[in-house]
């Protein structure tokens, strides 16, 4: 997989006080930013849960906070993927604020079989397009 970018700008009301962007609300454009990856991979979420077949639980989540993001500051993230295992597959997202690291995250999630909610194997296709950009 080659890497992705997404974009945003944070709005008022994910500002604190001291206007900064309140630190939980990088999960959630970390979520945005995965789930517009997932739909560029051919995997659209909502479509995967109407299926019924997987369910796609987070297992991991961690986050580093270099530089403060502010009210309208233009954020780009930049998301890649890390070396899939059997049945569990996880990104590092960077987001910049004109080139300059403000924070980085990374999680993890499995793909599980949604009656028995066990491990399963990474579909085939899925896989390989995790595993473009390590060739």
């Amino acid at each position: 997989m080659k890497s992705f970018r997404h974009r945003f700008t944070v709005p008022f009301h994910e500002v604190d006080a001291a206007g900064l962007m309140f630190h939980a609300h990088l999960f959630s454009h970390a979520h945005d930013a995965y789930a517009a990856l997932m739909r560029e991979m051919g995997l659209d979420l909502k479509t995967l849960l109407e299926e019924g077949r997987y369910l796609l639980p987070l297992v991991h989540a961690e986050a580093d906070f270099r530089l403060p993001m502010t009210l309208d500051d233009d954020i780009e993230v930049t998301v890649e993927a890390t070396p899939p295992g059997t049945s569990a597959f996880g990104f590092r997202y960077a987001f910049r604020r004109e080139g300059r690291l403000c924070a980085s995250v990374i999680t993890r999630h499995v793909f599980l079989n949604r009656e028995s909610q066990e491990p399963v194997a990474l579909p085939p296709e899925f896989r390989r397009k995790l595993q473009e950009s390590e060739d």
